[in-house]
């Protein structure tokens, strides 16, 4: 056995800092205890999620038998296959959990080999990257050997270590000579069991009850022995070609939970003034431009506008939204991209074609998303000037008002409302109405 042992209950401790620095991790099963693996793989990303300050994502890779699905509590879902073959999304393929953003295996594939191959595993690593986020990847020693990325690091599963002269340990040496530093063996405990307990039988490779079959899935064929030719989608590359962009964002999340009013003083005489009554929150009306196209969404704000700023060059109105994944995520800020504000959904959904057809964003990239508030700037502040105190003002309305931001509800906008006060900016949240924004 070789490599530092990472005792199971230990990881909170030892996992964060261990993983300081890395982008992309491989997390590889020694054991024929898929369960026990599986588990083990789960407890690893938690860790590295512990306090928020990262963004973390695990990916069950393990396609010939996934179990991660079942072990973090989803049922068979759409995940890794599904995005690279079928187009679906990332950003929907994605379900944040503990404070992971967990991706399942997906639809049943013939084509693993491919799918580990694919050069947008790389452009996915310099993603994580240049966000200072972590992606886990959950996979076999042999499906780590054919990875088109060289990972940051590998930690070993195994509840009582690994022989390096085994098989699998042979596969962990190769991928060590491959220049992927062996970071830990996260064990059950320090020393090796007495008894070993007999492992599963690591040959079965059918999947689990459920899990969904290309024959099952709607417009696929049983049986087609051909791959389905569409473009590869990765949700998290971005239209202008670069690796970065962090969009898993779990929309359900993000909205803030509203403060509770204070009690009523019992004693009238010796309650304060009664503050003035709060301005009531605007109603969308149903001739609202409320539909809009998310196609990001950055941890920076530069890198929001930079995307912004080319959607109005070939004349696409955008929106640059911060929201916050509220208090369990720390408060951290998100910049959402959103292109456009359209009546229907309809028109959205035409509109991403667009977007696609003229290469402003990937096929297969973009939600459509219903979002009919923004803020309207009062005064006649400059877009620039408003830019560089960090709000991020682009459109205007038909009165010629700035508007800053695309809300799905009011609550969602407290992020910018705060931003708003502070720098002294009178604002008045309105929902968007007429021809264009």
């Amino acid at each position: 056995m070789s490599g530092r042992p990472l005792p199971r209950s230990r990881l909170d401790a030892l996992v964060p800092s261990l993983l300081t620095g890395q982008a992309l991790v491989s997390l590889v099963p020694a054991t024929g205890d898929h369960a026990w693996a599986a588990g083990a793989a789960w407890d690893v990303a938690r860790a590295a999620a512990k306090g928020g300050d990262r963004r973390v994502a695990l990916v069950d890779l393990w396609l010939e038998r996934p179990t991660l699905h079942e072990v973090v509590g989803l049922s068979p879902t759409e995940g890794i296959v599904d995005a690279f073959e079928y187009d679906v999304s990332l950003t929907k393929a994605a379900h944040e959990i503990d404070r992971v953003f967990f991706i399942a295996a997906g639809t049943v594939t013939a084509h693993a080999g491919d799918l580990f191959a694919n050069p947008r595993w790389r452009k996915l690593h310099g993603g994580f990257r240049s966000e200072d986020a972590l992606l886990l990847l959950y996979l076999s020693a042999g499906a780590l050997a054919r990875l088109s990325t060289v990972p940051d690091g590998l930690i070993v599963l195994s509840a009582d270590g690994y022989e390096p002269e085994s098989s699998i340990g042979q596969g962990i040496t190769a991928a060590m000579e491959r220049g992927i530093p062996l970071l830990g063996v996260v064990r059950e405990r320090w020393t090796p069991l007495a008894t070993p307990a007999p492992p599963s039988d690591p040959r079965a490779v059918a999947p689990p009850p459920g899990r969904i079959s290309a024959a099952t899935r709607p417009g696929i064929r049983a049986g087609a022995s051909h791959r389905l030719a569409r473009p590869v989608v990765v949700a998290v590359t971005l239209a202008a070609g670069t690796a970065g962009g962090w969009a898993l964002l779990a929309r359900g999340a993000e909205q803030r939970a509203p403060v509770p009013a204070a009690p009523a003083s019992a004693t009238r005489t010796a309650a304060p003034p009664a503050p003035p009554a709060p301005p009531a929150r605007p109603q969308p009306r149903l001739d609202s431009l409320a539909w809009t196209v998310q196609l990001a969404a950055y941890a920076r704000l530069d890198r929001a506008l930079a995307l912004a700023d080319r959607l109005a060059a070939d004349g696409i109105t955008p929106f640059v939204t911060p929201v916050t994944l509220g208090p369990r995520r720390g408060g951290t800020v998100w910049y959402r991209v959103l292109a456009g504000g359209y009546r229907t959904r309809d028109s959205a959904v035409a509109v991403r074609a667009t977007l696609w057809s003229r290469r402003l964003a990937q096929r297969g990239q973009g939600d459509v998303l219903r979002a009919p508030y923004s803020y309207a700037v009062k005064g006649t502040a400059a877009a620039d000037d408003l830019r560089a105190r960090g709000i991020p003002a682009l459109a205007r309305d038909r009165d010629g008002h700035l508007l800053v931001g695309a809300f799905e509800t009011p609550e969602q906008a407290g992020v910018l409302e705060a931003r708003l006060k502070r720098a002294g900016i009178g604002a008045t949240l309105v929902t968007r109405m007429g021809t264009a924004p």
